[in-house]
């Protein structure tokens, strides 16, 4: 899913909550996959030659910025309303999943740099905070930097997002927020499935995964929001 366009984390959340994880810890130790991930990642789209660094210095120095701020504030928040922000992000990334495709404009607007530092910033200020979704995200504001198609879009964030998950692991070991034997295990199948993730998205469909994401979100939020303690379940 994240090698192709993103979500992934909106699934891999969820699971790690209803293991038994608390959503600060889960939110931590998410990220060692996605470090591990995102480095396969953008050595495998380097070695096709689909990976442009120059062009996108600046935003993804303005996204690692972003991102260690983020991070600290996921790191001193409490975890109850962690669970409220985690669960309303959830529902807003499931709803952008399954919202309607608005056809792409002709023309392509470039925007000055500053803005484009800005927007990168938040963007990166959003994926320390909690990175589910954070790749749609990015493909949504790419084109305002260049006009990318999807292969090398999906190129570039990958490598910004490798770059300041680096940081963000930083601060959430520091911090004794990560699992590592889980956030390893996680990882492996990151890893793998950058690697066959392709192939299983092409013959089952996107319909397929969207119903995957849609059930492990509204079953997770069903627990952040307590109704499943509500229920005894």
């Amino acid at each position: 899913m994240n090698t192709l366009a993103g979500g992934g984390s909106t699934l891999t959340l969820p699971v790690l909550i209803l293991l038994g994880l608390p959503s600060p810890v889960a939110n931590a130790t998410n990220r060692v996959a996605i470090l591990l991930q995102n480095v396969m990642g953008t050595t495998r789209f380097h070695t096709y030659n689909e990976l442009k660094i120059k062009p996108v210095i600046h935003i993804t120095i303005a996204a690692i910025v972003g991102a260690i701020i983020g991070s600290f504030i996921a790191v001193e928040i409490s975890p109850q309303v962690f669970d409220k922000v985690l669960g309303a992000v959830l529902i807003f990334v499931l709803i952008m999943i399954f919202r309607p495709k608005k056809k792409a404009g002709i023309e392509h607007k470039k925007i000055p740099v500053w803005l484009e530092i800005i927007i990168f910033f938040g963007v990166g200020f959003y994926g320390g905070f909690v990175q589910a979704g954070v790749g749609l995200l990015f493909l949504a504001t790419l084109n305002l930097v260049e006009d990318f198609n999807l292969v090398r879009a999906n190129a570039v964030k990958v490598f910004i997002v490798m770059c300041y998950t680096f940081f963000a692991v930083l601060v959430f070991a520091f911090s004794g927020k990560i699992i590592w034997q889980y956030g390893l295990l996680l990882a492996a199948g990151n890893m793998l499935g950058a690697l066959i993730g392709v192939h299983a998205a092409v013959k089952k469909g996107a319909g397929f995964v969207k119903i995957v994401i849609a059930i492990a979100v509204v079953i997770a939020c069903l627990k952040l929001f307590g109704v499943l303690k509500l229920l005894g379940l």
